[in-house]
């Protein structure tokens, strides 16, 4: 993935095929999980504290299902991946780029939390958890890249 443009809230990327097969597969993984990631905090009011997970919980799953919703429309958007010479254009917007970094970031730590958050992934492919590790490291990898074009977009 490499950012071919950048300007006025606009990104164009370039994408070689395998790469848009990876990007798409790994935001078909979304929703990863279906609550909060952790409990708000380890002490204080008890009752207070599951009250807010609670409305945390209905407020995730809102945003999930709309995030959701967005996908699925952005993967069946005709055009949304334009097919050129050696590859295909992806056209963002800076709300775009946004969205798709919270989706990578939400299948990613997802994962992570799935595989019992572990400090260090190379034992997980020792012990035969590859699929989900590479997952993490595709998501890794494009939002690095969306991350450096919107760092490269401001700058311009």
């Amino acid at each position: 993935m490499r950012l071919v443009e950048a300007k006025e809230g606009l990104f164009v990327f370039h994408l070689a095929k395998r790469e848009r097969v990876l990007l798409t597969q790994v935001m078909k993984m979304f929703p990863v999980s279906n609550g909060p990631i952790g409990p708000l905090s380890k002490s204080g009011d008890e009752a207070k504290l599951a009250e807010h997970e609670l409305a945390l919980a209905e407020a995730l799953t809102e945003q999930r299902t709309e995030h959701k919703r967005l996908m699925d429309a952005f993967l069946g958007e005709q055009g949304r991946f334009a097919e050129e010479k050696n590859g295909f254009r992806l056209r963002l917007t800076t709300v775009q780029v946004d969205w798709l970094l919270r989706v990578l970031n939400e299948v990613r730590v997802g994962l992570w939390v799935q595989l019992g958050r572990p400090e260090e992934l190379a034992p997980l492919v020792m012990s035969g958890q590859l699929d989900s590790v590479v997952a993490m490291e595709i998501c890794a990898f494009f939002q690095s890249r969306l991350l450096a074009a919107t760092e490269k977009g401001e700058s311009n």
